[in-house]
């Protein structure tokens, strides 16, 4: 989800930046256009959202504590750029709102879970809801607001779940997102890449959820074998 949001960021305003989010989340909605975010994302933007994709997916729980201030500094530095439109484009404004963002993470920690988690669970939702009712998915917002609500929710419950479950699954995003941004860079693939994206719009959804269900294990088996060395 991150990588569509940074990707949008330099061309959106304040004014229509929920809707927008709302639809980069849903995976089966559109497909042409999440294709042309990731062209318009630059490299080194890519290589950073891969690389913190695969330490979510692999490190999400173990490492949750700097992985959720990293997220919210691009959080912030996104939502910055975007309100930024509205007053000059400047980049302090970006970096600021990152660096405030990633400030209050740490001591906030278990409301800054419940957030991205609600930004996971809303990309489940939205996903999901398109799935099953391809005719309504201009109302992937209902599901994006159940899955939300849900998950954040859930998060102050059972904490660890929920941090393997948006780490797993937000990573997964991030890195394949990521990923298929760095080979559309690549001039000798990138053409193919675009027409397999755009026959199979299927493809990339099954691959996040493939790895977010590799994640997932992954790392429920590595916080099992922790739990039981610390007993």
């Amino acid at each position: 989800m991150t990588p569509l949001i940074l990707a949008q960021a330099a061309d959106l305003t304040f004014s229509n930046t929920w809707e927008t989010i709302l639809n980069s989340l849903d995976l089966f909605r559109r497909p042409d256009e999440i294709l042309q975010m990731l062209l318009s994302l630059p490299i080194l933007a890519a290589a950073v959202v891969t690389a913190v994709g695969i330490a979510c997916v692999f490190r999400g729980y173990k490492w949750h504590k700097p992985v959720v201030v990293l997220l919210s500094l691009l959080l912030g530095f996104a939502v910055g750029r975007m309100i930024s439109q509205d007053v000059g484009k400047s980049a302090v404004v970006a970096i600021s709102l990152g660096v405030l963002l990633a400030a209050i993470a740490s001591p906030l920690l278990k409301y800054a879970v419940a957030i991205f988690a609600g930004i996971a669970g809303a990309g489940i939702g939205a996903t999901v809801w398109s799935f099953f009712s391809p005719g309504e998915s201009a109302l992937a917002w209902a599901g994006a607001g159940m899955g939300f609500i849900t998950l954040a929710l859930l998060s102050f419950i059972f904490f660890r779940i929920v941090v393997i479950i948006f780490t797993s699954v937000g990573g997964a995003a991030m890195m394949v997102m990521g990923s298929i941004a760095l080979l559309l860079h690549i001039d000798s693939i990138s053409t193919q890449v675009q027409e397999q994206l755009s026959l199979h719009p299927g493809v990339l959804p099954l691959v996040v959820v493939t790895a977010a269900v590799l994640g997932i294990v992954h790392q429920q088996g590595g916080s099992t074998e922790s739990a039981g060395e610390e007993d």
